[in-house]
């Protein structure tokens, strides 16, 4: 027969708290997963480039040749393939039954990102829409996306697990980041103040903001734990 805790007392608080939790972590993976899946969607229009269809591609007509194309092209096909690796190691992470796919998935991704990912992103960086504040958000991006990989990889050799996970989770802050980019673009044209400004905010905001939240979260969680 199951125990009925009182609704006040402070294991069900913690209790509804952790379902609370639960539930938002559900619905933003569904909001993200369903951005995703509207991102690959557009890639019908990408190859061949289609410049009236695409909206994206549209505002690029003429920066599209050369390096350019080839970044393009290269980011496309290892962002979504990064962040459902990056995804499935946060996953996997600390389960026995899972080690050896974390740790092949681990290898892939160490590579994915250093040489594929991060340098085509800077590529495109330096054409992005709305000039130099845009592309120097977008440039940060890959830098910080690369160092945060690397640094988990380094974490992990050295069996330092706790900040290996650390440095895990905000690469793959970095990685979706994209999809929250598209989300708040979403936003502006909704509430009608897409501008070139907004674009240059979201261009720091779509994994500055993640980030912020994650580092005073993760405080506020250590600090608890010392409490206990």
């Amino acid at each position: 027969m199951a125990i009925q805790l009182p609704s006040h007392s402070p294991l069900a608080q913690q209790r509804r708290l952790q379902q609370l939790k639960m539930a938002i972590a559900v619905c933003v993976a569904i909001l993200l997963v369903r951005v995703l899946l509207t991102i690959l969607l557009e890639y019908r229009w990408y190859i061949p480039p289609n410049f009236d269809a695409s909206a994206f591609l549209g505002g690029r007509r003429y920066t599209f040749f050369g390096l350019y194309r080839v970044a393009f092209y290269v980011h496309i096909a290892s962002g979504p393939v990064a962040i459902i690796l990056a995804s499935f190691l946060l996953l996997s992470g600390g389960r026995s039954r899972s080690r050896q796919w974390h740790r092949r998935s681990g290898r892939v991704l160490a590579l994915l990102v250093p040489l594929l990912l991060a340098p085509s992103g800077l590529v495109m960086a330096r054409y992005a829409y709305a000039g130099p504040p845009a592309a120097l958000g977008f440039a940060a991006l890959s830098l910080l996306t690369c160092a945060a990989l690397l640094l988990s990889v380094h974490y992990a050799r050295v069996r330092k697990f706790r900040l290996h996970r650390r440095w895990a989770e905000r690469c793959w802050l970095f990685l979706v980041s994209p999809l929250i980019l598209r989300l708040m673009a979403g936003v502006s044209i909704v509430a009608g103040i897409e501008a070139t400004w907004t674009y240059q905010f979201n261009a720091w905001a779509s994994w500055l903001i993640p980030w912020i939240g994650y580092e005073l979260w993760h405080r506020k969680r250590y600090k608890n734990d010392e409490n206990r």
